[in-house]
């Protein structure tokens, strides 16, 4: 019985549990089926051929969980051996077997492996008993049971020994199989205590995650503020700097003295004044009102109102200085207002209404100062002793010149011959550009032409206008070009009334001077070049003015040259307009026109030298070629040059006419003779003027010359 209970207690520690429900007691066919579990071995225990409801059965009894064999052994405990045995032997019969074959139960039958409660030597000790013999000898026949026994027990020895093997193999790794399955329980506390760690962690980790964006948008949104105030620092910084004025500047602003460094400072403040203004344009689409403007506003406002008063007061006692009499007014326009006129450009930009006042006060003051002093000036040209011709020193008149009266002297004489130019050119090509002083014009006692004050005045007229105009261009600069002509012509139109009374009397005065209205003329003209040269426009209008009055002059005094030599030849003047513009003159005198009377109604002339005349008209002629190199086809001296010849030719063909030859001959002979001595009276003329014009130069000069060649040679073989 010891036996029994070691090797049931092996089984049950060697094989896995089954389930632990208990099945109901069974009948003694079910007990005699269990005992069969002591014949059963997994492996090695043979089995005699089962019937299919016996494999049935044994597949059934295998699906019992651990429990359930558990109650089954205690039954086999309560029961016989015997019975135990006989169910055994009676699950085989069952089997429909005559013979039962140890390798059936080695094959591992399902009848036979359904019962694992008994090992097989058990059953086999159990066997032996002859009382267990007797009774399954009369229960079963035709069975070899005692072969089968024999074979049970060589089954059992060899199971035994393999059995014992396993018990010595399973007794020494009995400690290693502990000592892994402690390992494997603290493996599984740690992998526990792992897998705790790691789900905290991973808990952990996203909540890092999550603190780790809530970062990365917290420093993208300090980013962007900190990228938008450096911008705004930026833009500030420069602002802030641009608006800050410093003390010292506010201190010499209101209280400094004003010079160079006074300069300076408004240079600073004007622009502070101009950078908030760029800074209102640039936040003009904000509603909300900025605290820097309406900081620094007012204070730029009331430095600005300060110096605005004091840069007032100091042009206004500036432009009173120019009133001081015996003041050079260009010295202290280009020493004084142009060395500060960034203080009139900042009163402009600050107050414009208060700038044009200044302007107009400056202009008024400037137009008082040039009207004085050329007034004073003309004056002074006024007394000088100009050479006075009326209508005696017209061709073919034989009256004498006369001096313009003066304060020192009522008349004076002087031989200079009228219509010979001479020198008188040289003040037309002449480079010195000094003037007459105004001490010089009252104390001089020579004899002047007419264009010697005219240019004197003129030439200081110019000056002071190009000096004034480009004094306005630097300073106002704030005008327009058109203002800054306007501001000039405000100042100088007064003084322009000045000259064209001047010259109005000098023509007066010289009625008959035709080279003094030609050289005024030629004056008048350089002086318009080199304005242009000088860039100075303003002064174009007042030269068109005058030579508006000197051409017409010009005109009138060749017309009385022609008309008077068309008036010796006894014939009418061609039209009433050269009547008109004669009409204003004296008519020839009385001892003119008995004097060439004479000589055409006198006794016939023998003489054939050329008449003197000719020799006045050759002078004239040559000098108005010589004022006229460039030929102008708007000027009227060529026009006025062919009517002066035609007339000329037509005075000495009435003169020829009158020559006549004395002593006999027939009447043939004689007016033979007589045309040989007018040709040649002619032709000596005409030689007389072409070698007197044949120096001249210029296209005119050049068809005159070519007319009078053609002329002599006409008359040339009369001459031979």
């Amino acid at each position: 019985m010891q036996i029994w209970n070691q090797a049931r207690r092996r089984n049950q520690h060697q094989q896995p549990q089954a389930p632990s429900s208990l099945p109901p007691k069974s009948t003694n066919a079910q007990q005699s089926r269990s005992s069969l579990s002591i014949l059963a071995s997994p492996k090695s225990t043979p089995s005699p051929p089962q019937r299919q409801n016996g494999r049935q059965k044994g597949a059934t009894e295998q699906s019992l969980t651990h429990n359930e064999r558990g109650a089954q052994k205690d039954t086999a405990d309560e029961a016989t051996p015997i019975r135990q045995s006989m169910a055994v032997l009676q699950n085989i019969l069952d089997s429909k077997s005559s013979y039962v074959n140890v390798t059936d139960f080695r094959a591992g039958n399902s009848t036979v492996s359904a019962v694992r409660g008994l090992d097989l030597k058990t059953s086999i000790s159990l066997a032996s008993d002859p009382k267990f013999v007797e009774e399954l000898a009369s229960e079963i026949e035709d069975v070899d049971i005692q072969t089968y026994l024999l074979t049970l027990e060589k089954q059992a020895s060899e199971q035994g020994e393999g059995e014992q093997n396993l018990v010595v193999e399973y007794e020494e790794e009995i400690e290693r199989f502990k000592d892994l399955h402690a390992s494997i329980h603290k493996c599984d506390s740690v992998l526990a205590s792992v897998e705790d760690y790691l789900s905290h962690f991973q808990h952990d980790l996203g909540l890092l995650s999550s603190e780790i964006e809530t970062l990365q948008n917290r420093s993208i949104f300090l980013n962007r503020r900190l990228e938008n105030r450096k911008e705004l620092e930026s833009r500030l910084s420069g602002l802030i700097e641009d608006l800050f004025i410093p003390p010292h500047v506010i201190h010499s602003i209101v209280e400094g003295e004003i010079g160079s460094h006074w300069i300076s400072t408004i240079e600073v403040l004007a622009t502070r004044l101009t950078r908030m203004e760029l800074f209102k344009a640039e936040i003009k689409n904000i509603d909300s009102p900025v605290a820097l403007i309406d900081e620094i506003e007012p204070v730029l406002r009331m430095l600005a109102d300060k110096a605005v008063e004091r840069i007032r007061d100091f042009f206004v006692e500036k432009i009173k200085s120019l009133r001081a009499p015996s003041v050079n007014a260009q010295v202290i326009l280009y020493s004084v207002f142009l060395k500060f006129r960034q203080l009139y450009a900042f009163l402009s930009y600050v107050n414009r209404q208060l700038a044009d006042d200044i302007a107009h006060g400056y202009a008024n003051t400037m137009r008082w100062y040039y009207h004085s002093n050329f007034s004073r000036y003309i004056k002074a040209l006024e007394k000088l002793r100009i050479q006075s011709l009326d209508r005696s020193v017209l061709l073919g008149s034989t009256e004498t010149s006369r001096i313009l009266p003066s304060s020192r002297t009522p008349y004076a004489n002087s031989t200079r011959d009228p219509l010979f130019l001479g020198r008188r050119i040289n003040i037309v090509f002449s480079t010195d550009s000094s003037v007459m002083m105004e001490s010089t014009a009252e104390q001089n006692t020579d004899v002047q032409w007419m264009e010697t004050g005219f240019r004197s005045l003129n030439l200081a007229l110019m000056d002071n206008v190009c000096a004034e105009y480009l004094f306005i261009v630097d300073f106002f600069t704030f005008k327009s070009p058109d203002q800054q002509s306007q501001l000039f012509q405000d100042i100088f139109q007064p003084t322009f009334l000045l000259g064209e009374q001047y010259i109005q009397k000098l023509l007066e005065v010289t009625a008959y001077d035709a080279f003094g209205a030609l050289l005024c003329i030629r004056i008048i003209q350089l002086l318009a070049f080199e304005l242009q040269r000088r860039k100075v426009p303003v002064m174009e209008a007042y030269c068109n003015r005058l030579k508006m009055i000197l051409w017409p002059r010009f005109q009138l005094i060749m017309d009385a040259h022609a008309d008077n030599l068309r008036k010796l030849t006894g014939r009418p003047t061609l039209n009433s307009d050269e009547s008109k513009r004669s009409a204003g003159a004296a008519s020839v005198t009385s001892s003119a026109i008995s004097g060439l009377s004479s000589i055409l109604s006198s006794s016939p002339i023998s003489s054939v030298l050329p008449h003197p005349v000719t020799q006045k008209f050759a002078n004239f002629l040559n000098g108005i070629l010589e004022l006229s190199p460039e030929e102008m086809e708007w000027e009227p001296v060529s026009i006025s040059i062919v009517r002066l010849r035609n007339e000329f030719e037509a005075f000495l063909t009435k003169i020829s006419s009158k020559i006549t030859v004395g002593g006999a001959g027939t009447p043939e002979q004689q007016r033979q003779q007589n045309s040989t001595l007018r040709e040649r009276f002619l032709y000596n003329n005409y030689v007389l003027v072409y070698t007197i014009i044949s120096d001249a130069e210029g296209k005119l000069a050049d068809q005159e010359r070519t007319h009078f060649k053609n002329l002599t040679d006409a008359y040339a073989d009369a001459a031979a």
